[in-house]
């Protein structure tokens, strides 16, 4: 039986190859065929630029449903949300995107970017939520 869903949570202890090892074989084994819900909670941004993130992203034709739990990082949000709007996922209907750890100083220009990004691809049909939690210091 195929794999439909699946839920990664990264492990400190294969933070840098987990997630490239882990899409590697996944296309290589064509679940990305099959693919409808994904869930990856604890991606550093470097990560979710991969090489192997975006193609097998682009791969997973029948995802319906996206859930990112990321490291907080303007640039990765912006070019995940750019790249959809440029090349809307087709099958993708849901998309929760959760960002922890984000600057305070950072949380204006993002919340206006995630704001603006969320409108547009609303418009062309995703359902689209992003939250930004802001990064809290105990002193």
């Amino acid at each position: 039986m195929p794999i439909t869903r699946l839920e990664y949570i990264l492990d400190d202890l294969y933070e840098e190859e987990g997630p490239v090892l882990l899409f590697d074989h996944l296309l290589s084994s064509k679940t990305d065929d099959h693919l409808v819900t994904l869930h990856l909670e604890g991606m550093r941004p470097i990560q979710l630029l991969s090489t192997t993130f975006i193609p097998f992203f682009q791969a997973c034709k029948k995802l319906k449903c996206l859930k990112l739990f990321i490291i907080s990082s303007n640039s990765v949000i912006d070019l995940l949300l750019k790249s959809w709007q440029e090349n809307p996922p087709e099958s993708l209907e849901e998309v929760i995107i959760d960002v922890s750890n984000v600057n305070e100083d950072d949380y204006p220009i993002l919340m206006n970017l995630t704001t603006e990004y969320v409108s547009l691809l609303e418009l062309a049909g995703l359902n689209l939520t992003v939250n930004l939690h802001i990064q809290r210091t105990i002193n």
